[in-house]
């Protein structure tokens, strides 16, 4: 029966995802950024002009109460009717006494700077019915060439104020905000002071400054985009590359180009060796109970078969072929035993024991060991809380532990063996000081069936990684050619 055909494992096979598709994270990545760019440059133009809209406004307004308020305070003094009949127009046409009043009011107004063209200021005359004098330029077509009705309607306010019309007559029919300040002689209001903006010229600086904001906003959006672009090509790359380095087994040296991205990289690389190893012991725990049931008992068969041939006397002379084929029967038969300590299924008791008291039970036997390898066991215990522990598991993980140090130390040397509370955590180290791991082999350390050993079978680290992560624990192992290895496992306490 084929094991592994009937649990549908495979191996030699890894599939990689395709990373470049035709629209792929890069491009919607792009396409994104680009529209929270566009909005964002679209509501700071909306609001910069609104803002500006809003002080321009506020100071031209402020600007016009300002030229009323002087043009009130220097107008000549006497009424516009006493200023005609000094210019010698009293009896004259009304229009010929405008013209008259202007001659004396337009030197006035041609005093007065304004650092702007799009304000127009003068006197309006309710005794004339007519703008007698306008600046910061004399325009005698507004003097008398307006009918006198659509002053009239502008001009028969009594207090200060602003007037908005669309089509104003100082600017010959563009929009216009103007405002007007009664001009008093002896209690009596005899016209006014009136300072006009070009309402038009005033929203078409606005835009042609918002449309260069939006100008200046659009070249760093592209700047920008063309810079996230460049980053992502490199990240596209990067990633690439990682992927490769995956698939090649070599990502624990991958290093990139952008600096930030090799941490999160090697994070990610040892995330998933974590959970490859995982996943192989799981694989492997469920072929384990398949193989048991398949392989075992025929080889109990066999083994009996060939104990009682052994036994008869016509077989004599190939006894120590019989026993050589018992022997290595039986060491296949440890094999599968120990494939069945990977076994997912397989019960565990989780129960509340000290670890140090568990280790103290079983140092004879690691002493033993110990002996019989010219090495020796030295213990060092802290004063540890309980851990939710499976004894017999514990004692499986101590002694494949201390029995692959032993085997480190050819010519003999000491295990050190120590508990600790670190970090919130019930911390067991197991220190021996021989030949050490190289990085190479430290990264498939726990891997069914790796093995530096020449009659290892790969399968005692896969045991002790199974332990730790049934336990909820975890394992890290700090090594150095020549210097020794040090493993370190981390329980929660109870």
């Amino acid at each position: 029966m084929d094991i592994a055909n009937n649990i549908g494992f495979q191996t030699g096979y890894i599939e990689v995802p395709e990373i470049v598709k035709e629209f792929n994270i890069i491009t919607r990545l792009n396409i994104k950024i680009l529209c929270i760019v566009v909005v964002l440059m679209a509501a700071v133009t909306a609001y910069s002009h609104w803002s500006y809209s809003e002080a321009k406004n506020a100071a031209i307004g402020s600007k016009l109460e300002s030229i009323t308020a002087f043009l009130v305070k220097h107008k000549p003094s006497g009424s516009f009717a006493e200023i005609a009949a000094r210019q010698g127009a009293a009896d004259q046409s009304v229009q010929e006494q405008v013209l008259a009043v202007n001659r004396e009011l337009q030197p006035c107004l041609d005093n007065i700077l304004v650092p702007t063209n799009i304000i127009k200021f003068g006197y309006y005359s309710r005794q004339q019915e007519s703008v007698v004098a306008i600046g910061p330029q004399s325009d005698t077509s507004l003097l008398i060439g307006v009918d006198s009705d659509r002053y009239r309607r502008i001009y028969e306010t009594n207090t200060a104020q602003f007037l908005e019309r669309k089509q104003s007559i100082v600017w010959h029919g563009a929009a216009a905000i103007t405002h007007v300040r009664p001009i008093e002689e002896n209690g009596i209001v005899i016209g006014h002071a009136f300072a006009a903006v070009n309402q038009d010229a005033v929203y078409a600086m606005i835009w042609k400054r918002t449309f260069n904001i939006f100008l200046g906003a659009f070249a760093m959006m592209l700047a920008c985009f063309a810079i996230f672009r460049d980053v992502f090509v490199k990240l596209k790359r990067e990633l690439t590359l990682f992927a490769e380095a995956i698939f090649a087994g070599n990502a624990c040296n991958f290093s990139s180009e952008i600096a930030e991205l090799t941490p999160i990289l090697q994070h990610i690389n040892a995330q998933t060796e974590k959970m490859t190893r995982l996943d192989r012991l799981n694989i492997i725990g469920e072929m384990a109970a398949g193989i048991a049931h398949e392989i075992r008992n025929p080889m109990t068969t066999v083994r009996g078969l060939l104990q009682f041939l052994g036994k008869k006397q016509e077989f004599a002379k190939y006894r120590e072929d019989f026993e050589l084929m018992i022997d290595e029967i039986d060491r296949a038969n440890s094999i599968i035993t120990e494939f069945l300590s990977l076994a997912k299924n397989k019960a565990i008791e989780l129960t509340e024991n000290n670890l140090n008291e568990m280790i103290r039970e079983i140092y004879p036997l690691l002493q033993a060991d110990a002996l019989r390898n010219n090495c020796e066991i030295h213990i060092s215990f802290a004063d540890t809380p309980n851990v939710l522990a499976d004894q017999n598991c514990i004692r499986q993980l101590v002694l494949n532990m201390v029995r692959n140090g032993l085997d480190a130390m050819p010519g003999g040397g000491v295990i050190d063996i120590s508990t600790e509370v670190a970090d919130s955590k019930v911390l067991l180290s197991i220190r021996d000081h021989g030949i050490g791991i190289s990085p190479e082999i430290k990264e498939k350390l726990g891997t069914p069936f790796f093995t530096t050993k020449e009659k290892g079978t790969g399968l005692g680290l896969a045991v002790c990684y199974r332990i730790v992560q049934r336990h909820g624990a975890s394992i890290t192992v700090e090594s150095e050619p020549g210097q020794g290895t040090v493993f370190e496992i981390r329980f929660n306490p109870v």
